[in-house]
C-alpha cells in the first residue's frame, strides 16, 4: 500500500511563523516607544525655548514701557545727532542667547529700532582632529 504524504504545513511550521510575527511586532513596538519618547523630549525642549523667549520678550517690553514713561535707569544712552538719542539694552533669554533692543528717541517720539535675538555665549571650535596615521 502506498502512503499518502500531505503537503500542508505542520504544527511546527506554524509555531515558527508565529514566533517570527511576535518577534517582529515586539521590535516594532520597542522602536515606536523609543521614537515617541524622543519626540516628547524634543517637544519639551522646544516648549522651554519658546517659554524662555517670551519671558525675555515680556521683560524687554516692560523696560520699553519704562523708557516711554521716562525711566532711563536700565538702558544705555547714546547720542544719534540732532536731538536724537538711542537707548539700548540686552535681556538674557538663556545662557546662549539674549534679546538685543535699541530704541530711537527723536524729539520725544520713541520707536523701536532693533529687537532681535543675538548669540551671547562664546563658541569654541574643536580643532582636534583624531586622524589615523597608519601606525
Amino acid at each position: 500500500m502506498k502512503e499518502k504524504r500531505s503537503m500542508g504545513l505542520n504544527i511546527g511550521s506554524a509555531s515558527i511563523i508565529m514566533l517570527f510575527v511576535v518577534l517582529a511586532l515586539t521590535v516594532l513596538s520597542a522602536l515606536s516607544l523609543l521614537s515617541s519618547s524622543s519626540q516628547l523630549r524634543l517637544a519639551q525642549r522646544a516648549a522651554d525655548v519658546v517659554t524662555d523667549y517670551y519671558a525675555a520678550d515680556l521683560e524687554a517690553s516692560a523696560i520699553y514701557e519704562g523708557v516711554q514713561a521716562g525711566d532711563l535707569s536700565l538702558v544705555d544712552i547714546t547720542s544719534g545727532g540732532d536731538d536724537v538719542y538711542i537707548y539700548s539694552y540686552l535681556v538674557k533669554i538663556d545662557e546662549h542667547q539674549s534679546l538685543d533692543v535699541a530704541l530711537r528717541d527723536a524729539n520725544g517720539e520713541i520707536t523701536v529700532q532693533k529687537w532681535k535675538i543675538i548669540e551671547s555665549g562664546s563658541w569654541n571650535a574643536d580643532d582636534d582632529f583624531n586622524v589615523w596615521d597608519g601606525n
